[in-house]
């Protein structure tokens, strides 16, 4: 009988750790530092210069579909591209995270524009029509920083003969699902800003 106890004791199957390795996180984990810096930045910006010019520029406008879409996907295409470059640039890993920043402080100054002219209206219109886009492109651009840094490294790597080559394809397909998913970003933000202006008002 004790023999049966301690062969059931011993069976008894072990529960499986998961290891998480954050490095293989960094990248991400440093584009959302740096995206949160530029909106407590663009936030202390807007607050400091807040004047009828800027107000201008920042003020809500109605716009068509076609309009929106051609605006964001300019401005998301550009960005990209930026991204892109920097991959393909020895040197571009150390400097890429200024692309965060850039986009981090855009929003928070439009976010600061909404809070300080409407306040809880503001707020409400932000969450509504400005924090998911803005979270459905950060997104996208988390995973080109992502790919791009890990480019130039393998890039810099090569030039000090510390790689043997490595596979560019996998590059160049990461890069194209990224350019239709940004073109599909600024297609979703045009049709619901579009859609949601009439229905949203401040």
């Amino acid at each position: 009988m004790e023999e049966e106890l301690f062969s059931i004791v011993e069976s008894k199957p072990e529960h499986k750790k998961i290891n998480i390795n954050i490095s293989d996180y960094k990248s991400f984990i440093y584009t959302g530092l740096f995206y949160t810096f530029g909106l407590f930045v663009g936030s202390y910006l807007y607050k400091i210069s807040n004047n009828d010019t800027i107000n201008e520029l920042l003020k809500l406008k109605e716009e068509s579909v076609i309009t929106l879409f051609t605006q964001n996907f300019c401005i998301y295409f550009s960005i990209f591209l930026i991204i892109v470059f920097l991959g393909f640039c020895i040197i571009g890993y150390p400097f890429i995270n200024i692309i965060p920043t850039v986009i981090g402080i855009s929003t928070g100054i439009r976010i600061a524009y909404l809070y300080l002219n409407y306040s809880a209206k503001g707020i409400g219109y932000s969450i509504l029509m400005v924090v998911p886009y803005a979270a459905l492109f950060f997104t996208v651009v988390a995973f080109g920083i992502e790919a791009s840094t890990n480019l130039s490294k393998q890039l810099m790597n090569i030039t000090k003969n510390e790689s043997n080559g490595f596979d560019l394809r996998d590059y160049i397909k990461k890069y194209m699902i990224l350019a239709v998913c940004i073109v599909i970003s600024a297609i979703l933000n045009a049709l619901l800003n579009n859609l949601l202006y009439s229905v949203v008002t401040i």
